[in-house]
């Protein structure tokens, strides 16, 4: 994509960055180089070394190579080594050199006791359906010992790897995989089709006929990054008999996240209701799910419901060390996309669940010597709990917290039911694995790249830290040693609400009123925190600050908070977006005279919002990625209509499945939607869309760029073959160089 860069600007010649500076068209695409090329930590195993103080790490890396304009995969091993008493880490030893794994979707730790690995492996892409070809391919401790064509079985389809839906689990005796794969329905015929002669003499021909006609039949899926995915099955695969494939379905439910249930005669899983509609699942954990368990080991046993309610959504369901029970996250189904998240335990003996943490905590304004500021986590904000969360002991769980601006890891006890978080130098740890208390983790902040650290936990000695970290050592430049980020807690209009924000500098004008962005998150109920990202740090070497902006609703503070913007959205953000500018401004850390806005999304709907609402604020420069700018108009291109809804009506007018958007509806809509102040707008626009979005359809942003370019306002639109999140590579190098363009051109 950086050849449309190419084609239309001579590469030689400069642009005023920020600062006064020039720089060429070339320096500015090296410098994205230079950051794209930073290696992303994405997992990480530990398994037993050759004695109990030795452990061995492998860690993936996901790296945006901008020559193949791909992204690719490498792993590299590293031997851990701890003290003499096994309570401290002292060195992380890098064995051997880095592999590429691109071609690796997918691999499992070694199974106890059989030593089987399994890997899943990239193959070819189908030239007629433009498919990539999936292999399984089963290891023991020297060789392989069977690869297996998944295009080619007849059990199911795709393998899925998405996290969401996805775990591949080797059963307690490492004979048995578990996994899940999309079903496979009979393939479709056309009535003009001649009927395969071998089919109709070996009696096959009812199964041609039942699919003849079907070539065309709409067959719903789960939305955005869920292209083709409909019906979600369990696969067991069974080494000791040769191989055999069995799989789990449930009419009306997609299963996912499964579970091994004691010695491995019974299985737990995820199940999705299909009905009335699969709306979209990305970054939605409030879909209605429940989870099921069967035993193996019965014949004609079928799913049994355990778990869930008619209003619940569930996921994560983790077994306790014990064979107990599970611990497991619970939502409310409808409602806000995200929102706190309760954690249960439920007991096999009892078949109950009982609350480990509820979602009805308040978080405490504290008045603290550098101002007020939020006090203790109350409330739990998590994506996921990772597959090993439990210590050895099985007392405690770790859990990846957000917090207002931070991303914290968490000890849990299960019996005091106490949230206790690790200390940790950087803003930014996410946990990748634990194994025998040992923790993996990757840390980051703004200005600094993600990296490993290994710790041990030690809970038993009061007198020491919960973890006492050891950073793996890297060949990581100083790209980033230039820029500061500072933190803000903002009075709002509410007296028990604070906003919250970041801004990121350039060191050489930290403390002075200068030219900047204003970057609002999507979600609405996302948030930022203070951990690696690529576009401030961008901003900042071409002289620019950026103002990370929280704003009511956003998630991390309690679930008052969450719910204090439905029914009020094109409002009580756009304003807490201004206030956020003005009391940084007041403080003269930003110039009011030079801001530009961004944002993505729910950021676009905010970003166009600034720029029709408050024209009079005179902004510089506006560019809005995958915007909602209408409501009323996205409904029904959605796959997640519901979000409308919600946002629009809060909880006065819930979401319907069976009843069509009245006039009285879509007029509120459309009163809360950028669209309705677009004749105020004067600000040079910048609208980057991705024509495969799902969630936000590409129509919206072109529909705001036609009416401003037919009013004569300055525009210009990109339209990439992509989804909502614009993130393929190519497709990134040239979405953040021709917004810096478009910035630096606006500014000057």
């Amino acid at each position: 994509m950086l050849s449309t860069l190419e084609s239309h600007i001579n590469h030689t010649v400069s642009v005023t960055i920020a600062d006064g500076n020039r720089i060429t068209i070339d320096d500015l695409v090296d410098l994205y180089r230079d950051f794209a090329k930073t290696p992303i930590p994405i997992s990480g195993r530990l398994s037993v070394g050759d004695n109990e103080r030795e452990k061995c790490l492998r860690i993936d890396w996901k790296v945006r190579d901008m020559d193949r304009l791909e992204a690719t995969k490498h792993t590299t091993h590293h031997s851990i080594k701890l003290s003499k008493d096994g309570m401290t880490v002292k060195h992380i030893t890098t064995v051997g050199q880095p592999l590429d794994v691109t071609n690796d979707l997918a691999i499992t730790s070694r199974a106890k006791g059989s030593h089987y690995m399994a890997v899943v492996r990239k193959g070819a892409k189908d030239p007629e359906s433009g498919k990539t070809k999936q292999w399984l391919e089963i290891w023991d401790k020297t060789t392989k010992v069977k690869s297996i064509d998944l295009d080619s079985v007849e059990e199911h389809s795709t393998l899925i790897l998405d996290p969401l839906l996805s775990n591949i689990l080797w059963s307690p005796n490492g004979k048995q995989l578990l996994y899940v794969a999309e079903y496979k329905p009979p393939k479709p015929q056309s009535y003009y089709k001649k009927v395969n002669k071998t089919l109709e003499n070996s009696g096959k021909e009812l199964d041609s006929r039942d699919s003849r006609g079907q070539e065309f039949v709409y067959r719903e899926d789960w939305g955005e990054c869920f292209d083709g995915i409909s019906h979600t099955v369990i696969g067991i695969l069974d080494v000791d008999k040769d191989f055999k494939i069995q799989t789990i379905e449930k009419s009306g439910y997609s299963l996912g996240q499964p579970f091994w249930i004691g010695n491995g005669d019974q299985i737990g899983f995820v199940g999705w209701a299909e009905e009335p509609r699969r709306l979209g699942i990305t970054y939605c954990p409030n879909r209605l799910s429940f989870i099921f368990t069967m035993n193996l080991k019965t014949e004609d046993s079928v799913p049994q419901l355990i778990c869930g309610t008619e209003n619940s959504s569930i996921r994560n369901p983790r077994p306790l060390t014990d064979g107990t029970g599970f611990v497991y996250l619970e939502n409310k189904s409808g409602s806000t996309h995200r929102q706190a998240s309760r954690l249960l335990r439920y007991s096999f003996e009892l078949k109950t669940s009982e609350i480990l943490i509820d979602t009805n905590g308040v978080r405490e304004i504290i008045d603290t010597e550098s101002g007020l500021k939020y006090g203790k986590i109350s409330a739990l904000f998590v994506e996921e709990i990772t597959e090993n969360c439990f210590t050895s002991d099985g007392k405690f769980l770790i859990l990846n917290c957000f917090t207002e601006l931070q991303l914290v890891l968490c000890l849990f006890d299960l019996k005091t039911k106490q949230l206790i978080p690790i200390e940790f130098p950087l803003p930014s740890l996410q946990l990748l694995d634990l194994n025998d208390n040992v923790l993996i983790a990757v840390g980051s902040a703004l200005n600094t790249k993600p990296n490993i650290f290994v710790g041990k936990l030690n809970y038993s000695d009061n007198t020491k830290p919960l973890v006492e970290w050891k950073e793996m050592e890297t060949n990581s430049s100083d790209l980033l040693n230039d820029i500061s980020v500072d933190n803000f807690y903002i009075p709002s209009e509410d007296p028990n609400k604070l906003l919250t924000a970041i801004l990121v500098s350039p060191k050489a004008v930290e403390s002075q009123p200068t030219a900047t962005v204003i970057m609002p998150h999507g979600g609405p109920h996302s948030r930022y925190a203070n951990t690696y990202m690529i576009n401030p740090s961008l901003l900042a070497k071409i002289g620019l600050k950026t103002l990370l902006v929280n704003y009511r609703g956003s998630i991390g503070v309690d679930e008052d908070y969450v719910n204090d913007l439905i029914g009020h959205v094109g409002d009580n953000d756009v304003r807490d977006v201004v206030h956020c500018i003005k009391y940084l401004s007041d403080k003269s850390l930003i110039d009011s005279s030079k801001l530009v806005l961004w944002g993505g999304s729910h950021g676009g709907f905010l970003v166009t919002h600034l720029s029709g609402q408050y024209a009079h604020m005179d902004f510089k420069a506006c560019v809005a990625h995958n915007p909602v700018v209408d409501i009323s108009s996205k409904f029904d291109g959605t796959d997640i209509p519901d979000w409308g809804y919600v946002e629009a009506f809060g909880n006065v007018k819930p979401f319907s499945f069976d009843t069509p958007l009245d006039p009285n509806l879509l007029r509120v809509m459309f009163e809360k939607s950028p669209i309705n102040w677009i004749s105020k707008v004067k600000v040079p626009t910048l609208m980057m869309l991705g024509k495969r979005d799902r969630r936000v359809s590409w129509t919206q942003g072109l529909k705001y760029y036609r009416i401003l370019k037919a009013r004569g306002v300055k525009t210009r639109c990109h339209v990439y073959d992509d989804n909502h999140g614009l993130q393929k590579v190519d497709v990134n190098g040239d979405y953040c160089v021709n917004i810096c363009l478009w910035i630096l051109e606006n500014l000057s």
